[in-house]
């Protein structure tokens, strides 16, 4: 229990000094604020107390939060001796054995930090899922609610990792293929420097529609190199967002190689010895990650991989392999947080 206590104010610690993901929630929460008002919201895990503290200011009547006590404290001491001191109530004990306060059946509004590193990894979605079922109305709205998850080849990175086992691949069909086990595997930040292949879509998760067994998958992937490089490593990263149904996505904030780093890490996994790869040649395999149910939050990798030599003709553009047609959403547009101002301060 001390362990769990001290993951949760390590977290929230660093969700707090984040000041990429603090300006974009803080950007959806201004922008979307009609949504809040006179509404009930019930923030699931309660990670950092922004999110509440956030809903609150956007004009929510009642917020509730679940989960991590610390943060949520930090919340009502925000609102201690103000006319809001009674909108904000934390709500102690399990999500399934919890009864919502004052008699409440319904929210309108689930707010949570709850994306993990690969989406995943110490991810709340199980969680957000159980609530989406049991108290979301009909119509009702999930902040944020979509991340895609991508993946893009390197040439190196530093590998001061830990060794996991890789469930090994047998059944790709029609092509020959490698399969690295153990694989090395380490959570990290690769910059846009080391990445040598295009970036591929492999999975978006919108928690408006999914399932609770979403979170284990086995998809294909094409990655195209872009340069003459060793393939070194594969690297997973999220970009999350937030989608009304049949609306744009709006994308809050990423863990990809091109943006600034969060708290969110990216998933580097490692072959034993580096593949070449040419310009413009495919590299064609499949990725699985798999729920452990008996580790807490925690997954597994499958990965195989061949590879297909494409001629350059150098006259053909490269493309990037990005099937979005899983989502209700438009193509991913960009927050500008240059028109961001202020903020809050923990």
């Amino acid at each position: 229990m001390d362990l769990e206590k001290n993951l949760l104010r390590a977290m929230a610690k660093s969700m707090l000094n984040d000041v990429v993901s603090t300006r974009a929630y803080e950007w959806v929460f201004r922008r979307y604020e009609r949504f809040f008002k006179d509404k009930i919201v019930i923030d699931v895990g309660c990670r950092s107390g922004l999110l509440s503290l956030m809903s609150v200011e956007a004009g929510a009547i009642k917020v509730m939060a679940l989960g991590n006590m610390e943060s949520a404290e930090f919340v009502r001491k925000a609102f201690s001796n103000t006319e809001k001191e009674d909108i904000f109530e934390f709500v102690e004990g399990d999500i399934h054995e919890i009864v919502l306060p004052s008699g409440l059946k319904k929210v309108d509004i689930i707010v949570s930090e709850w994306v993990g590193h690969s989406i995943f990894v110490e991810s709340l979605f199980k969680e957000v899922i159980y609530a989406r079922e049991k108290w979301l109305v009909k119509g009702g709205l999930i902040i944020p609610n979509v991340a895609h998850l991508f993946l893009c080849g390197i040439a190196q990175h530093p590998r001061d990792s830990i060794e996991v086992n890789i469930l090994p691949q047998t059944d790709y069909p029609g092509r020959s293929y490698m399969v690295r086990e153990p694989v090395s595997l380490m959570e990290d930040y690769v910059p846009k420097e080391q990445m040598i292949t295009e970036k591929y879509l492999l999975k978006t998760i919108d928690l408006l529609t999914a399932h609770i067994n979403d979170e284990s998958f086995r998809v294909p992937f094409r990655l195209r190199g872009l340069t003459d490089s060793p393939l070194g490593a594969v690297v997973l990263y999220s970009d999350i967002g937030f989608c009304r149904p049949k609306g744009k996505f709006r994308l809050l904030f990423s863990t990809g190689p091109k943006r600034p780093r969060t708290y969110l890490r990216q998933t580097i996994l490692f072959m034993d010895d580096p593949v070449a790869v040419a310009k413009r040649e495919l590299v064609i395999g499949d990725l699985g990650m798999y729920y452990k149910p008996d580790q807490h939050r925690e997954v597994e990798y499958s990965f195989s991989f061949a590879s297909s030599k494409v001629a350059n003709t150098g006259s053909e553009e490269s493309e990037e392999h990005e099937d979005v047609s899983g989502t209700d959403c438009d193509q991913a547009n960009d927050v500008d947080l240059s028109e961001i101002k202020g903020g809050y301060s923990c």
